[in-house]
């Protein structure tokens, strides 16, 4: 533990006062493996479905937008655990960082058993009448994602444990966790996909059981490793037991940021219905696609992740000047790199669509995809990492408002104006692709904008967290005194 304590410490320092893109690289790198390793669980999927036909593929693409409207409340919060942290963190309170680290595993794990429950209900409703999924690919999607709630318990606290853990610098445990996690994946889809070794054959289906056994292990890995001692982070028992204080804080930092998630989720419900109502080819096209387009996203959250902790510390030791440099250069590097990136994808799309599916019509309808697309990722660059910027800080409600412009009228509004006619246009399926170049670029400017008007700035916690009343205090020393079985002094 002093070994991994010396590090972080080390990451601090550096953090608060050592060379910037040193440092953004130094917190990136493990970012951009985990986020790497998990854009496998996609990939492999996509993958194997990919040797069933466009139907197996299509089933996770239009159920992921629904599986995605519910969990997208999980990442809300999660911002409210990387907000708290940090700032704590940098504030040298780490006291308060664990007390702000129970409290947003206990909050977010109660909260995912209702999620779950009401997404297991809604499911059918959501991809028949909001998104018309094609007949032939509906019993598979509704089992996929109702498959995916069960296990959404696990997800949720592996969100908040790779948050809490990358409040206070830590990025690589996430790494390391993921990767077991994507292994077990890994092994798991060809086996329950195909029904290898005497299991029977479990098609889409078993893709979603191979996602949420693969997820199980990460989390018990992360509950052990936060009670352990082994972290930065050291849990006990009586830090999951909820106090009105943490959670009023937690839902004022992550209600907004979880509303603004919730709101990207639904524009890709609509936008998902759109594409369906194009067909089976553009649904394959616009999935395997979006998994492409991953790859540079990948490269986005190797910043934003790093950029929401150096703000948060920066913040929490009234260091603004600094900040508002880390974000500058921080915007200058994504651009440059997500540019280089984007004519790399341009260049190789076909080859890259072959390695996933060998029918024309989609390799064909998926190549325009990505030339009309891929040139606004830098913009989405700049527009993630300003979301970063005023999380980092715990302010959520202009990333929210960002989001829902971006997502419904922007991208939704936009998309279906060019595809179906509405305005004398009439594009089919680049109007949709059209849409979401316009969101992407539009955005990017109006958060550009944003970050220079400095209302991020303000720190939103103090050096004592939540205030807590003099017999609060005192049943938490007689709590803490019961379980260590010492007397209170």
């Amino acid at each position: 533990m002093k070994k991994s304590t010396s590090r972080i410490e080390k990451l601090k320092d550096e953090i608060l006062n050592g060379p910037i893109i040193k440092t953004l690289l130094i917190l990136g790198w493990p970012v951009i493996v985990s986020n790497a390793l998990q854009m496998l669980y996609n990939l492999v999927d996509t993958f194997w479905l990919g040797k069933i036909g466009k139907v197996a593929v299509a089933a996770p693409t239009v159920g992921f937008p629904v599986v995605f409207l519910l969990i997208s409340l999980g990442f809300g919060f999660s911002i409210a655990g990387v907000s708290l942290v940090s700032q704590h963190t940098g504030a040298g309170s780490s006291e308060n960082a664990n007390k702000a680290a129970g409290q947003v595993i206990s909050f977010m794990f109660f909260s995912s058993i209702v999620i779950a429950a009401i997404g297991y209900v809604i499911a059918p409703g959501l991809l028949q009448t909001l998104m018309g999924v094609p007949e032939d690919v509906f019993p598979k999607a509704l089992r996929y994602i109702r498959i995916i709630f069960a296990g959404l318990p696990l997800m949720f606290v592996f969100f908040a444990f790779r948050s809490l853990v990358r409040g206070i610098g830590d990025m690589v445990t996430p790494m390391l966790v993921t990767g077991a996690s994507v292994i077990g994946n890994m092994v798991l889809d060809p086996i329950l996909i195909f029904g290898l070794g005497g299991l029977p054959e479990m098609g889409v289906a078993g893709a979603a059981v191979a996602t949420i056994l693969s997820r199980g292990v990460a989390s018990f890995i992360a509950i052990y490793l936060l009670f352990s001692g082994k972290l930065e982070i050291k849990l006990k028992l009586r830090d999951l037991v909820l106090k009105l204080r943490w959670v009023k804080q937690i839902l004022k930092i992550g209600l907004p940021s979880a509303i603004g998630q919730a709101g990207t989720a639904v524009g890709f419900v609509l936008l998902m219905g759109l594409v369906s109502r194009l067909g089976v080819v553009a649904v394959s096209a616009y999935g395997i696609g979006q998994r492409i387009i991953g790859l540079l996203n990948i490269a986005i959250w190797g910043l934003a992740s790093p950029l929401t902790t150096m703000i948060g510390q920066n913040i929490g030791a009234k260091n603004e000047s600094r900040a508002s440099l880390i974000a500058k250069k921080a915007y200058a590097l994504s651009f440059s790199t997500l540019m280089a990136l984007a004519l790399f994808v341009f260049l190789l799309k076909r080859p890259l669509f072959r390695i996933f599916i060998n029918d024309p019509e989609v390799i064909s309808t998926g190549a325009r995809f990505i030339s009309l697309f891929i040139w606004s990722i830098p913009f989405f660059g700049i527009f993630r990492l300003t979301s970063s910027v005023f999380r980092g800080s715990g302010h959520t409600r202009p990333p929210m408002i960002m989001s829902l412009i971006r997502l419904l009228p922007l991208r939704v509004g936009v998309s279906y104006l060019l595809a179906f006619g509405v305005v004398g246009v009439n594009l089919g399926a680049d109007g949709i692709w059209l849409g979401l170049f316009a969101s992407n670029f539009l955005a990017g400017i109006m958060a550009f904008g944003w970050f220079f008007t400095g209302s991020w700035r303000e720190r939103t916690i103090d050096n004592t967290g939540p205030k807590e009343t003099a017999s609060e205090e005192l049943k938490e020393s007689t709590e803490s005194a019961t379980l260590s079985g010492t007397s209170v002094d």
